[in-house]
């Protein structure tokens, strides 16, 4: 009685891999393109929403910004303190269009990695597809743990850059620039910090393998190492090590996952063959 059951899945998956197949197959090149436009509308429309929101919470959400450089000592901060200084008068207006278009770029993340994924979707097997909502969900964890380390690395690594200077070079902190600093930093570990789930889905995919993760351990902590010291924009060694550490440590949480995965395929795969 179990045989037949296993025939009837397996014609079951066939028909519907088939099935997914003709349909990707029917769609044009203008229906791609049409898809691709209605995917980056709304996608533009959540990050307009967002930021237009954002727009009228500027001034709780530069205090924010400001707390790493208020945590200063008044040594170090000058006679102007922890006030930001704008030149010209249309600095403060550009100065709230960036921040709220940064804001507008992070909020709305869960909803264009949704419309990124859904785009290349019909181009994958039911089994990748299964991976959706876990590659969204790890995607937006990942980007907010970045932001979060750049956040709490902003204060030692402002009080190393301008300590450097201290009784040499007195500070005036223009709003731009701070800003312009802030933002590189959100960008630059969130960004880096969504490679160990790149690796993951290349060992998925079977680009790379458990085995050779393992094998270059060392040459990875390297090159981690290297990467924290160019996308740091301060290159400041408490900036660095803030951003190497956890960096590896999901380097081996990556290798830990994969392999689980992997026996879960194995197993699974020998069950089906039975």
């Amino acid at each position: 009685m179990g045989e037949p059951g296993n025939l009837r899945r397996r014609r079951l998956r066939f028909l519907r891999r088939r099935r997914n197949k003709n349909e990707t197959r029917a769609m044009t090149i203008m229906e791609h393109l049409g898809e691709l436009r209605r995917r980056l509308i709304f996608s533009l429309a959540a990050f307009v929403a967002v930021s237009i929101v954002a727009f009228f919470f500027f001034e709780p959400i530069l205090e924010v910004l400001l707390e790493p450089l208020c945590r200063l000592p008044d040594h170090l901060l000058g006679p102007q303190g922890c006030t930001l200084s704008g030149f010209g008068p249309t600095e403060p207006f550009m100065v709230r269009l960036k921040v709220t278009a940064m804001v507008g770029l992070i909020c709305s993340a869960p909803i264009w990695l949704y419309q990124v994924w859904a785009f290349v979707t019909p181009g994958l097997t039911p089994n990748e597809k299964r991976y959706a909502l876990p590659f969204i969900a790890s995607s937006v964890f990942l980007f907010a743990v970045g932001v979060t380390f750049a956040y709490l690395t902003l204060t030692p690594g402002l009080r190393f850059l301008i300590g450097l200077g201290e009784g040499v070079i007195t500070s005036f902190f223009r709003a731009d620039a701070y800003l312009n600093f802030v933002g590189l930093m959100f960008i630059g570990f969130g960004m880096t910090f969504e490679l160990p789930l790149l690796l993951f889905f290349l060992g998925l995919a079977g680009v790379v393998s458990v085995d050779q993760l393992r094998r270059h351990r060392r040459s990875a902590f390297v090159g981690i190492v290297a990467l924290a010291a160019v996308v740091t924009p301060s290159q400041d060694p408490y900036t660095m090590l803030f951003m190497a550490v956890p960096l590896y440590a999901l380097y081996e949480a990556t290798i830990v996952l994969l392999r689980t995965v992997r026996k879960r395929q194995g197993k699974n795969a020998a069950g089906a063959r039975l």
